[in-house]
């Protein structure tokens, strides 16, 4: 009787080891794509600063550009106001 007990004991063992050994590669299977999954999203994060990165420079072309295009008007109109001006005097002289 107590031969038939030990050997239960012992196969109960060697069932709960079996099961614990068969979950461990589902665990690290799990680890891995988190893994994965962190990963892929930091790459994401990535391009998306580089985007945002991208598009200040574009914004900031573009502002450079209207300030010199702004400029470049109120030179015009300055010069233009000028000659006006200029000509009113020679014409109340």
């Amino acid at each position: 009787m107590k031969k038939i007990i030990l050997i239960v004991i012992i196969l109960a063992v060697g069932i709960a080891l079996g099961i614990y050994f068969q979950r461990q590669p589902k665990a690290q299977k799990i680890e891995t794509q988190m893994q994965t999954d962190v990963n892929t999203g930091v790459q994401k994060a990535d391009t998306v600063t580089a985007d945002v990165k991208e598009g200040i420079q574009k914004a900031g072309d573009v502002a450079t550009n209207v300030v010199g295009q702004v400029k470049a008007d109120a030179q015009k109109v300055g010069e233009f106001t000028t000659n006006a001006v200029g000509e009113i005097k020679q014409k109340l002289n």
